[in-house]
């Protein structure tokens, strides 16, 4: 058993690297014009639904604290798992954000801190300037969508070959809304790496501003699971 959760861990790791580097590398070259938003959204989306099908059988394919403290509140994922996988999440999500740094940092520090690394943000961070309050709601709405995806296409065995594009499909769509407004985050761990990344090279806005990129997606969370566990206790009775 041990062994199996070690697996776990590792593919969460992994799995919320590639996800990070590829999600917010391409947030990162890519304009915030209509064909770089489709593309950082599609890149999200794409990126998820590979790593849920390389990865699921595994771990479940998490890679996201909000989802994994959903599975934990659902009765699928034990507390120490719970821990131990948000861990490895924000580990993989750092080394992804590293990465890419990693690859950028021949680019003059001045450029990195004016494009970012696809950190999250609101006020004058927000492509359209929106504030905290309109922030928050988004990431509370948009990550009780998402959630309620991954719930649904993943409590049945009879729909896990399709769960991936489900999942896939959904991040992609939340972040074609949510990217001009907050950058999309759903996801604590891929907000928190890029911002204490930027930190290290003074830039603090993105740490400063980070808690309601990990209050909104927990709280969107805990807003799916109730929901989910409404809409399914009345269809079993």
């Amino acid at each position: 058993m041990k062994n199996v959760n070690l697996r776990a861990y590792l593919a969460e790791f992994v799995g919320t690297l590639i996800l990070v580097f590829m999600g917010t590398g391409c947030a990162t070259v890519y304009s915030s014009s209509v064909a770089g938003i489709l593309g950082t959204s599609l890149a999200f989306g794409l990126a998820l639904a590979s790593i849920y099908y390389g990865f699921g059988k595994i771990s479940g394919g998490h890679v996201n604290p909000a989802v994994s403290i959903a599975m934990y509140f659902d009765g699928r994922l034990s507390l120490k798992d719970l821990v131990f996988y948000i861990i490895s999440q924000i580990l993989g999500a750092l080394a992804g954000s590293g990465l890419l740094y990693a690859i950028l940092k021949s680019v003059p520090k001045a450029t990195i801190t004016t494009l970012g690394l696809g950190q999250n943000g609101y006020d004058a961070a927000s492509a359209i300037n929106v504030g905290v309050t309109g922030a928050i709601i988004t990431e509370i709405v948009l990550t009780c969508i998402f959630v309620l995806t991954v719930l649904g296409a993943t409590k049945n065995e009879r729909y896990k070959n399709v769960a991936g594009i489900a999942i896939g499909g959904a991040l992609t769509l939340v972040h074609l809304l949510g990217y001009s407004i907050t950058g999309t985050s759903v996801n604590p761990a891929r907000s928190l790496a890029p911002a204490l990344i930027l930190k290290m090279l003074g830039v603090s806005t993105a740490l400063n501003q980070v808690w309601v990129f990990i209050a909104g997606p927990v709280l969107g969370s805990l807003i799916a699971v109730f929901l989910f566990k409404v809409f399914t206790s009345k269809k079993e009775a």
